[in-house]
């Protein structure tokens, strides 16, 4: 087994270059230290989960919805995974009962995005029984990485660069390699109850991939992403952890007028209160993408500046210093929930560059939580 695929379980010390805590760390006692992502026993700053009593910053005139969505806003104490879950009560509470928790992103090729849904999957796997992580790759591509997160079948770093070409590209990065390396790990460490990967995207069948457990499985390869990740729940009985896009998770039409059916929405439809979907917004910074002037080209670094005026993010912002994140149908009834409500824009980047930035969004029906980050970097690739 090569070193780059699965490295020692115990007495390994792996720094991932880039992960960092970022602006929203502490304005007094500075960045925290970066945690190995193999590190189960690291102890990170302890970070309460209280909502903010008054905003940090910003501006709090009648009519301001800062005041009220910083009263139900909790400090999000760090974007690398592992370290103390502390911080991360309050989201316990918000996705209990769950079946599916799903978590997007405003841009398929930022690092933060990627490194807080490893934080997260990591936290609910061992707090809270999560045993699936399903993703938008093909059938076939999660075949072949569950048989290596169980079995340790095959080579990583093979499989990534076979499965993970063209327009799946924004999943060959270091982040994505680190998040299998750690399920591997818990399945070494926890044969009895190990997790498990799928992928609910576009199939590229080949009959001659074993399935990942039974004649079952084979059957229902071809069937939509929201029937897969059902299926996929069912067949195993597992809770299940989906990564995909904003748009994708999104439980609701952002305005009246848009077709509904988005995978969140028909997940919505068939799970009611057991489906609860995360969306991600961020101030500035940097991410890949596809070049739309240059097709065929790799992915590449873009960069954004600060969120326009009268956005959503002009307003997010605002609420903290610090990355925070917040239940939308907690926010009690007032300027903040009205504003939640409003459609507005709000940074919605897909896989190309140059391309629409913003998307008139109603904040409230689409995500049922939001995570802000006040800088993004790109994701790294391998």
């Amino acid at each position: 087994m090569k070193s780059d695929d699965f490295p020692p379980p115990q007495g390994v010390e792996t720094r991932t270059a880039g992960y960092r805590h970022g602006p929203g760390s502490h304005p007094v006692r500075g960045p925290m230290p970066v945690l190995s992502p193999w590190d189960t026993t690291a102890t990170a700053p302890t970070w309460t989960a209280t909502p903010f009593a008054t905003p940090t910053t910003g501006a709090t005139s009648r009519g301001d919805p800062v005041s009220g969505l910083a009263r139900s806003a909790y400090t999000l104490g760090s974007t690398v995974p592992g370290g103390s879950g502390a911080d991360l009560r309050a989201f316990d509470t918000m996705v209990r009962g769950a079946d599916v928790v799903a978590v997007g992103a405003a841009t398929y090729g930022s690092s933060e995005f990627c490194t807080v849904k490893h934080r997260l999957f990591r936290h609910l796997v061992e707090g809270q029984g999560f045993r699936s992580f399903v993703f938008g790759a093909s059938w076939d591509a999660g075949v072949r990485l569950d048989a290596w997160v169980l079995r340790g079948t095959g080579h990583l770093r093979t499989i990534m660069d076979e499965e993970f070409r063209a327009g799946s590209g924004q999943w060959n990065t270091t982040e994505t390699r680190d998040l299998f390396r750690w399920m591997r790990t818990w399945n070494v460490r926890h044969p009895e109850s190990p997790v498990r990967v799928a992928g609910n995207g576009a199939d590229h069948a080949d009959s001659a991939l074993p399935g990942p457990t039974d004649e079952a499985a084979l059957r229902h390869r071809d069937r939509g992403p929201a029937d897969t990740t059902l299926w996929w729940q069912r067949h195993t009985g597992t809770k299940v952890f989906l990564s995909a896009h904003n748009s994708q998770v999104a439980a609701g039409p952002a305005l009246p007028d848009r077709r509904p059916a988005t995978l969140g929405r028909l997940l919505r439809e068939h799970l009611g209160s057991r489906y609860v979907n995360v969306g991600f917004t961020f101030g500035q910074g940097s991410f890949n993408a596809i070049d739309a002037n240059a097709p065929g080209t790799p992915w590449r670094r873009f960069d954004v500046g600060p969120a326009m005026a009268h956005g959503s993010e002009d307003v997010l912002e605002r609420v903290s210093r610090r990355d925070w994140y917040l239940d939308t149908r907690a926010v009690a009834a007032g300027t903040a929930r009205n504003w939640l409500a409003a459609a507005r824009p709000t940074r919605n980047i897909g896989a190309y560059r140059p391309c629409g930035e913003y998307e008139d969004t109603r904040l409230l029906p689409t995500h049922d939580i939001i995570v802000h980050l006040h800088h993004i970097g790109p994701t790294h690739r391998r």
